[in-house]
């Protein structure tokens, strides 16, 4: 969990208080949160009047994701219902506004100061994952400080690649003893240079992707066909970069819907980087992400 003052606790009660009952807000989050949520919005507004749905799905799961890291349920559930009836024109004018009108509301009660560093969301994010989950998870990151301006523009993705961490990689205490492992999970990010580039590791201990359920998925999508079955483990992680992909057996507001690795990938393409994935089963997962250098 992230410590906070004096001052940023009583700044989120008086935020809990003027937002919905049911928020956590996180004040030291909230400024970015807000910033973000605005150009969220904006393209969500121009998507709502196109046919093809699926750039609309993948901005709403990316508002909802940080709506809930940044302890804004009201607007992640609500961008969860839009995701869920999409087909409703009037429903989703109806969400669109609401979620318009909490945000004016934060925006008048943000102090502008009041920003979390790329070290805070992280840690924060995980906090809230592990919560939703009841998963026990360390974090350890490592190389951070020369390095915080770099991650500021990565934080939205580094985010949605932890909480998948501790959603589907970090398993329950009870299953990880019985496997033989320790009952707290560890997610670690390291950011480092190498040559000309920046390389950003991140990395679990969990139980790893689930191969078989990928290539499932994909056959099903058309992406593969029954008789490409001398696919190897290294080329079927690297499916979960595509648009529809999931391994969740169900949706939630955490994960689910097949949205979410393919806007990481975009988000590194559009800085000029790369993104690669390694899996062993029963082990965990690493991503790895190579930025030029400047």
């Amino acid at each position: 969990m992230v410590l906070q003052d004096d001052v940023l606790v009583e700044l989120n009660r008086h935020l809990a208080q003027r937002v919905e009952c049911d928020d956590e807000v996180d004040a030291g989050l909230l400024p970015v949160f807000l910033e973000e949520a605005g150009e969220l919005l904006a393209k969500i507004a121009l998507c709502m009047a196109s046919p093809n749905q699926a750039p609309l799905r993948r901005l709403l799961h990316t508002l909802k994701g940080s709506a809930r890291m940044a302890g804004v349920l009201s607007i992640s559930q609500i961008a969860h219902k839009m995701e869920e009836r999409l087909h409703d024109e009037a429903a989703v004018q109806a969400d669109f506004a609401s979620i318009s009108r909490l945000l004016d509301g934060m925006r008048s009660e943000v102090a502008s100061e009041a920003v979390a560093t790329p070290g805070e969301r992280f840690y924060r994010t995980v906090w809230q994952a592990a919560k939703a989950t009841g998963h026990e998870v360390y974090l350890e990151v490592t190389g951070l400080g020369e390095n915080a301006a770099l991650l500021r523009a990565l934080t939205a993705p580094i985010e949605h690649l932890l909480r998948n961490a501790v959603v589907h990689g970090i398993e329950s205490p009870l299953h990880r003893m019985a496997c033989g492992k320790p009952p707290v999970g560890e997610v670690r990010i390291t950011i480092s240079q190498a040559g000309d580039e920046f390389v950003i590791e991140l990395c679990d201990d969990g139980r790893g992707l689930d191969l078989d359920a990928l290539r499932a998925r994909a056959v099903s999508m058309g992406v593969l066909s029954e008789a490409d079955g001398l696919v190897g483990d290294d080329e079927l992680a690297q499916l979960i970069f595509i648009p529809g992909i999931s391994t969740a057996s169900e949706v939630t507001q955490l994960a689910g819907r097949g949205i979410g690795m393919d806007v990481v990938q975009g988000y590194v393409a559009e800085r000029s980087g790369r993104i690669g994935v390694s899996t062993a089963r029963g082990q965990g997962t690493a991503f790895t992400i190579y930025l030029p250098g400047c």
